[in-house]
């Protein structure tokens, strides 16, 4: 424990210097033009917030200032975190029963600014992967080292450097994660409690852990055991929902206070496609990559599971205890449940506009979890027919590329997101079969992109640029 603790540590603040190093840098006219400036473009906002423009332009990194960290989501957290849901306040009044209270009240009795609650979702952000690779991961401290280096850097994780919910969505799952491996109930149910009063989405947990349940983990002519077992595992979130509820009024005085920001903010209801969109070239191809790579093939396994209940135990890896209610078999299955949920609930309700997609599922719990978990099949040298998933997942996105005409050049900048989740994705599968010189060598190139870009996201929303709401 005391080694993966220092080498996640150490790992955690390498990497956040790294990240702050090249921002910094990027910064200079005379070092962005020679470098990056060869191959990009910044985004800029002009004009009013009722009539804005933004534009693309050839200019160095945002200097950065603590308040361009209030942008989007992050100003309705900072809104509640002063105001919580009272209906005196102007701030974001009709929306705000839609955000959740937890991450606010974080906020408020951390006593911390912008920047500061910036750290403290860092913070959380690498202390989670950290607990989830020490935990669940059979490897060795070479090999956790390794999933640590690659899972805090990915090209996602740029939404973990800023003032938004989902670091605390990570950190509050992976204790119910714990508590429900190690079959610690009290650590589950704070976790689980806690986890309903993040965001809305939780609920798509819940709905996975009462699928599964159902499905999969029914006690045969038992039905008073399997009630039991249900109602240990939904009680906490219907708790954190009620908190929630109580919450709100508390401070609006109304009952619907969630529902009604929901009627206002729109987007729940069914919509035909129109067309596949989104609010930036950036977003759509990390949503592109999470699409083919990740939420399609989830979807495809729980089609599957659904239809062959008896087989699918053996393609989900256990504790050693191969007994059928085994708590990994479980979270596997919640996470992919979720993903494919996420997924179907888009499909939808978006009309074909995937924005926010990739936030939604690359920087959700359950995709770390079920990278955590498949890692312990790929650390090891891979069997041939891991090349299947990765063949049908190159198919898939080749063709949806083909097919859609959203985002334009694909050679563009704006894709290298994607491309890099592709690289980073085969890293992860094949790294099994390299060396440990070859894998240190092609690790350390692919986090120095990955953070590349990860600056240029987070230079996106200091501009203010439409992407991350």
């Amino acid at each position: 424990m005391k080694k993966d603790v220092l080498h996640f540590g150490l790992i955690a603040l390498v990497n956040l210097f790294v990240f702050t190093g090249i921002f910094l840098f990027l910064q200079d006219s005379g070092n962005y033009t020679h470098t990056l400036g060869k191959v990009s473009k910044n985004y800029e906002r002009t004009g009013s917030w009722d009539n804005s423009r933004i534009t693309k332009v050839s200019k160095p990194y945002q200097k950065f200032e603590k308040e361009k960290l209030s942008g989007w989501d992050a100003d309705i957290y900072k809104c509640i975190k002063e105001h919580m849901y009272s209906v005196d306040e102007g701030c974001y009044s009709k929306v705000r029963g839609a955000f959740f209270p937890l991450f606010p009240l974080l906020w408020k009795l951390t006593h911390t600014g912008l920047t500061g609650i910036s750290l403290i979702n860092y913070l959380l952000f690498s202390l989670s992967i950290g607990l989830l690779v020490h935990f669940f991961s059979k490897a060795g401290s070479f090999e956790k080292a390794i999933l640590f280096a690659l899972l805090i850097s990915l090209p996602s994780t740029v939404v973990f450097f800023i003032p938004y919910s989902e670091a605390l969505f990570l950190f509050t799952m992976t204790l119910a994660a714990i508590g429900l491996v190690k079959r610690k109930y009290g650590l589950y149910f704070l976790g689980s409690l806690l986890l309903a009063m993040v965001r809305p989405a939780t609920l798509f947990i819940l709905v996975a852990i009462v699928i599964v349940e159902i499905l999969f983990f029914y006690v045969p002519g038992n039905l008073k055991k399997s009630l039991q077992n249900l109602a240990r595992k939904t009680a906490p979130f219907l708790l954190g929902y009620v908190f929630v509820w109580l919450i709100q009024f508390a401070w609006s005085s109304s009952w619907t206070t969630f529902l009604d920001a929901g009627k206002y903010w729109g987007g729940w209801a069914f919509q035909r496609i129109h067309g596949i969109s989104d609010w930036s070239v950036e977003g759509f191809a990390l949503s592109t990559f999470s699409l083919a790579f990740i939420c399609i093939p989830a979807l495809v396994f729980v089609l599957y599971s659904l239809e062959r209940r008896k087989d699918i135990f053996r393609f989900i890896p256990v504790t050693g205890e191969q007994e059928k209610a085994d708590p990994v078999r479980f979270l596997f299955l919640i996470s992919a449940f979720y993903l494919a949920g996420i997924l179907t609930f888009i499909f939808f309700t978006s009309g074909g506009n995937m924005h926010s997609f990739f936030r939604f599922t690359l920087a959700s719990p359950p995709f770390y979890i079920l990278s955590v978990l498949l890692f312990n099949k790929s650390y090891t040298k891979p069997e041939t027919r891991s090349i299947i998933i990765p063949l049908f997942s190159t198919s898939l996105l080749v063709f949806f590329l083909y097919l859609v005409s959203y985002g334009g050049n694909r050679a563009d900048f704006s894709f290298w997101g994607l491309y890099l989740f592709v690289l980073n994705y085969l890293y992860f599968v094949f790294a099994g079969w390299l060396g440990k010189q070859y894998k240190i060598v092609l690790l350390s190139v692919l986090v120095f992109l990955n953070l590349i870009w990860n600056t240029y996201m987070f230079n996106i929303f200091l501009s203010n640029g439409w992407i991350f709401t």
